[in-house]
Formats: C-alpha cells, sequence, structure tokens
C-alpha cells in the first residue's frame, strides 16, 4: 500500500508520524553519545524539546526498555536495544569488550560461560560460550532469567545499596523454578548479604536442575555496573572442583574487562 506523503515548509517529503518518531530518537541518540549517564535537563538541553516533552518520551521509552532509569533518575541505554541488536548484528560494545577475556576464561576452565545485563527486573544473556564438555545447558543469547533463581542476578542484586534494592525485592515475583529456589523474600535478602560478603554470587540448582553457577558482578569506570558474568557447571563437577580456582579466574577475567571497558585499577 502506498505511503501518504505531505510536504513540510522545505518542500521535502513528509511521512504521517515521522516528527514523533524523530523526536523518540533525538533523544535516544542524547543518550546514546553522552559519556556517562543523561538526566533529563540534559535531554532539554540538547535537543531542546521542553521539560514535559522530554519526561514523556523518556518514560516510554524506558517502558519499552529501550532507555533503562538508575539513581538519581538517571539515563542510560536499555538492554532491549541489545536484545534487537542480536537478531541483525553479531554483538554489543560490552559483548565486544568482554569477548577476548571471555574466551579465556572458558579456555581456562573448561566450563560454560555468561554474560548477563539487566533488563527491567531481570538479567538477559548477551553472550554464551559453551564447555568443550558433553553437558549442555538450555540457556542461550537472549534468554531472559530471574534475579532471585541465578547467580548473574544475584550478583547483580548484590550490587545494589539498601534504598536501591529494597523496591527491587518488592516487586520481585519469587517463583520457584526448582526445588532449590528461593522464594522468601527474608531468605533473598539474607542471600543478596551473603553474596556481597563472600563478593560472588551462587545457583545452587536454583533455576536448572543439575547445574550449579558462580557469578561475580562487571563494574566499568566510576564504578558503574556494567552487567555480570557466570560460570555454569554441573552439580558433580560444582562439588568436585576447588571453589576458589574458579573465582580466581572469574576474578581475572573482570578484572581484564574492566581495563578494557576503561575502569582505572
Amino acid at each position: 500500500m502506498p505511503t501518504e506523503r505531505t510536504e513540510d515548509g522545505n518542500g521535502r517529503a513528509e511521512i504521517p508520524g515521522t516528527a514523533a518518531f524523530g523526536k523518540f530518537m533525538r533523544v535516544l541518540q542524547a543518550v546514546a553519545d553522552a559519556p556517562g549517564d543523561m538526566t533529563v535537563a540534559g535531554l532539554c538541553r540538547i535537543t531542546g524539546f521542553p521539560r514535559p516533552t522530554v519526561h514523556r518520551i523518556a518514560a516510554a521509552l524506558v517502558t519499552e526498555g529501550m532507555l533503562a532509569e538508575g539513581s538519581g533518575n538517571r539515563l542510560r541505554l536499555g538492554p532491549r536495544l541489545i536484545s534487537l541488536a542480536f537478531r541483525s548484528w553479531d554483538g554489543s560494545t560490552l559483548r565486544q569488550v568482554a569477548q577476548d577475556h571471555l574466551v579465556r576464561l572458558r579456555d581456562r576452565l573448561d566450563e560454560t560461560v555468561h554474560l548477563a545485563v539487566h533488563d527491567r527486573g531481570g538479567m538477559v544473556y548477551v553472550d554464551k560460550l559453551e564447555s568443550r564438555r558433553t553437558v549442555r545447558m538450555a540457556s542461550r543469547i537472549g534468554t531472559r532469567v530471574a534475579l532471585h533463581a541465578t547467580a548473574v542476578g544475584k550478583a547483580w542484586l548484590a550490587t545494589l545499596d539498601e534504598a536501591e534494592l529494597e523496591p527491587v525485592l518488592a516487586r520481585a515475583v519469587l517463583v520457584a523454578l526448582t526445588p532449590g529456589s528461593i522464594t522468601d523474600r527474608e531468605a533473598l535478602r539474607a542471600e543478596v548479604a551473603a553474596t556481597r560478603a563472600r563478593g560472588h554470587a551462587l545457583d545452587r540448582q536454583e533455576n536448572e536442575l543439575d547445574i550449579c553457577c558462580y557469578g561475580h558482578a562487571l563494574r566499568g569506570p566510576g564504578g558503574r555496573v556494567l552487567g555480570c558474568i557466570s560460570v555454569s557447571l554441573p552439580r558433580y563437577r560444582f562439588e568436585e572442583v576447588p571453589a576458589q580456582a574458579i573465582l580466581a579466574a572469574m576474578r581475572d577475567c573482570v578484572a581484564g574487562i574492566a581495563a578494557a571497558a576503561g575502569a582505572g585499577p
């Protein structure tokens, strides 16, 4: 069906609806071009749009996952962009930065490695490197997993301060994915505290039976949380392989990714 066209004041063809879409794209582009997280005031200054317009556009983009809102209502690009990008482009900025380090981690341990980012109350896998062993996991790139039942989810929760954590826990739906899943809010709060204390997260068959995982948060410049990594292995190897060997390899991987992302020592 032919698209109805009109002309703007300069005689150029104009498709109905493009003006509104263009405003959304200008806001999205301004956030993408910013060296750090962006404020509504900053977006008003850059785009020239009135504050109510920017508020409305930003709220819509956050709702759709195209932008993410952090502490102090600061805005950054949302993980849904990564999910969309994987349909036509084999990568994202974080995935590219992390790739070599994830490969080294996988090869060093010969266990399955995941890279995940937070997305609207869950985690999304943006990379997966399979172990060369025969055991395989059901996960794949683009899979969305729960915060309360995965090592990457609990590692991310542990990066939040108490003021940020409480509303997340209040909204969380604690579904029992396996008999080992945490379904009690107080138990999850205690698990997050334990994760902070030990410096890494654990998934003890909580998301998938017979699969256990170690999780670790990734931080970039200024301590900003970029995402999380996990090492996943069958229960029998989880019980046999010394934890310190896996955790040392993960710490090296995290440090390498942080350096590649521009974080200081």
